[in-house]
């Protein structure tokens, strides 16, 4: 196991979408940063292109300079993420964390996480390049949206299939996802499916607990009431 505790990781970009990253990751060796703080301008604060388990855990991410604070990787199968206790401070330009190609049967974890700046966009972005079966627990966990900016394509979870315009289906219908004791604004949705070349579809949604109820789509929408916070 790498351990990185107390430090500050510094994006040195010209912009936000400059291929720079605060923290890049590679190799299989689980990886574990805690306590640690990520600033600068680029296109991630940390690029997880490992196999490894990565726990990110105490840290804070000041995001007003950053695309997506923590990308997924697009060609390595990651292991187990968690992402545990951290502030994210600012507006990123895109998504807070983003999966892209997951590793079959893993289990990734967002908790006690508060997203204080606000986004216009989504919180967390899943897609399913290799059509994986894995789960994602998320609880305790609040966000909310730049006053007047939340629309149709802003939610808490994006499922996004980039590849389908190319003939290669990612199947949602793989994930489980697990939310509990979430804090949010009315506005926007829960979850919502965007397929590349269609755009916001009604189907191939993963599967949804909402503090352990199932939760049932139609029309994009969850159908689910939500308990009092």
């Amino acid at each position: 196991m790498l351990k990185f505790e107390g430090c500050t990781f510094s994006a040195a970009g010209a912009n936000k979408n400059a291929k720079v990253y605060g923290l890049t990751i590679q190799g299989t060796e689980d990886i574990v940063v805690k306590n640690c703080v990520f600033d600068g301008m680029g296109y991630s604060a940390i690029l997880n292109n490992g196999s490894g388990a990565l726990t990110v855990e105490h840290s804070k991410f000041h995001c007003d300079n950053i695309k997506n604070p923590i990308e997924g990787s697009q060609t390595v199968d990651n292991g187990n993420v968690t992402v545990d206790n951290c502030e994210f401070s600012g507006i990123p330009g895109n998504n807070f964390i983003n999966f892209y190609q997951v590793a079959e049967g893993s289990i990734h974890t967002i908790k006690n996480c508060k997203f204080a700046g606000g986004t216009a966009n989504n919180i967390v972005r899943l897609s399913n390049k290799k059509s994986a079966a894995a789960t994602f627990n998320i609880s305790d966990c609040s966000y909310k949206y730049v006053t007047g900016k939340a629309d149709e394509w802003t939610g808490f979870i994006l499922c996004q299939d980039y590849t389908n315009k190319n003939g290669v289906k990612q199947d949602f219908s793989k994930y489980q996802v697990n939310i509990t004791n979430l804090t949010r604004p009315e506005e926007g949705s829960l979850v919502y499916v965007y397929e590349d070349g269609a755009g916001i579809i009604v189907s191939n949604y993963p599967a949804v607990t909402l503090n352990g109820s199932p939760v049932l789509f139609a029309s994009g929408e969850s159908m689910v009431e939500e308990e009092e916070n």
